[in-house]
């Protein structure tokens, strides 16, 4: 998984301390896969542990609202929209569910639940903990409930870590959940329950040590996802790509054309039901982006890049692709949608 994490790493834009500090950073990744996909994993935890090292010194215990103020400050220079706030609320909701084992107790405190994303802030007392040390779980199982993908195609990635400490010693902890829902399925219908299971409080080591086991223990959590109100969907029935910016399922020569026996590449792409929303940009197709990134164009000029993708083959042969956005958007600020080099424009 580590050799995957440093491809996808070089991704992603940072400044080279940030990225030295991230490679040193012990993460915690779980993969779950149903039939054949391109998991969201790695890039999420990449992404992630990206504003975990750049938010957990700014901040001693954001709230969810400041952690996407400083994710979105750290990703565009720029604050949060009155607009795109009011959407973050919109998705957002208080919790409140604690569970205790033993002597330690995870609370957690609040969730942001997005088209196939969700962002959880989770609380940890009962151990003194090290403003200076990274925490997290040994083992942990996330997974909505009844299954969004109904047993077809899809599958989940997610990252935990700390991201600063409450001013009576609690360590705050972000979950950072995605899915591909090839279904069309939202999370945020309401029809859907988030269960969480963590094991053993770790303190995470660097430099390649063994994390340390502190505290054993089980907490246990199953919370509805009703959030106040679903993002606006932007729907566009039909768009062309060019094709080199698509993969193929075709093997090529040593000459670096199609080889002999397979069906040549189409000269372009066709994305068919593209769908917008505040938290993922999705599509099938007839092949699969190939390091392709999706950026968003808003109304003032400020460009938003994607920080993963998700893709599910399907039984045609088609691909179902979704790219999620790092923030929640305000769908109506969105002027345009840019896969690499070609920008489709939204009337």
């Amino acid at each position: 998984m580590r050799n995957i994490y440093r491809e996808t790493f070089d991704q992603i834009r940072a400044s080279e301390q940030l990225r030295e500090e991230v490679r040193k950073m012990t993460k915690q990744e779980h993969i779950t896969t149903v039939k054949r996909r391109i998991p969201k994993t790695a890039l999420i935890a990449a992404a992630l542990a990206l504003v975990l090292a750049g938010t957990a010194l700014a901040v001693a215990s954001p709230t969810l609202r400041e952690w996407f103020e400083q994710k979105w400050a750290e990703e565009t220079g720029s604050q949060l929209k009155e607009s795109q706030s009011l959407v973050i609320d919109s998705l957002t909701q208080k919790v409140g569910i604690s569970d205790t084992s033993g002597e330690v107790t995870v609370t957690v405190d609040s969730i942001t639940v997005g088209t196939s994303q969700i962002w959880a802030l989770l609380d940890v007392e009962g151990w003194d903990f090290d403003r200076n040390a990274q925490y997290s779980f040994d083992r942990m199982r996330v997974e909505i409930v009844p299954d969004p993908s109904e047993g077809q195609y899809g599958g989940a990635g997610y990252g935990l870590d700390s991201i600063g400490f409450t001013e009576d010693g609690r360590c705050r902890m972000l979950l950072e959940f995605s899915a591909t829902i090839s279904t069309g399925n939202q999370l945020n219908s309401g029809d859907y329950a988030l269960e969480i299971d963590l094991n053993d409080l770790i303190r995470c080591r660097t430099g390649g040590a063994e994390d340390e086991i502190l505290y054993e223990g089980d907490w246990s959590f199953s919370i509805p996802l009703t959030p106040e109100s679903l993002s606006p969907v932007i729907t566009i029935d039909r768009v062309q790509l060019p094709s080199n910016q698509m993969a193929w399922d075709q093997t090529d020569d040593e000459d670096g054309g199609t080889a002999e026996g397979t069906e040549p590449r189409p000269a372009v792409a066709t994305l068919t039901d593209l769908q917008i929303t505040a938290t993922e940009v999705s599509f099938y197709c007839d092949g699969l982006m190939d390091r392709t990134r999706a950026t968003a164009i808003l109304a003032d000029g400020t460009e938003v890049e994607d920080h993963g993708r998700g893709g599910s083959r399907m039984e045609d042969g088609s691909w179902y692709v979704s790219f999620d956005w790092p923030v929640p958007l305000d769908v109506t600020d969105i002027i345009a949608i840019r896969f690499g080099d070609t920008e489709i424009p939204l009337n």
